[in-house]
């Protein structure tokens, strides 16, 4: 379960850089779609593994944190 954690973070996060490095509005209309699903499917896992958060700042934060393995 942990790897399945790190890799939606690591998916989670990958979409939020792109999104930063891109200015066509397609393509970040398609890039924010794709976030929107990682980052309820890294919310699902945080869920069934009882990590808690307070809102979608702090578990980008944790996702951020998850991804670098600091967590």
């Amino acid at each position: 379960m942990k790897e399945n954690l790190f890799q939606a973070a690591r998916e989670y996060i990958d979409l939020i850089d792109k999104i930063e490095k891109t200015s066509d509005p397609l393509k970040l209309q398609t890039l924010d779609e794709k976030r929107a699903e990682a980052h309820w499917k890294f919310i699902e896992l945080l869920k069934a593994q009882g990590i808690k958060y307070k809102d979608r700042e702090h578990a980008t934060r944790i996702a951020y944190r998850i991804a670098n393995e600091e967590l």
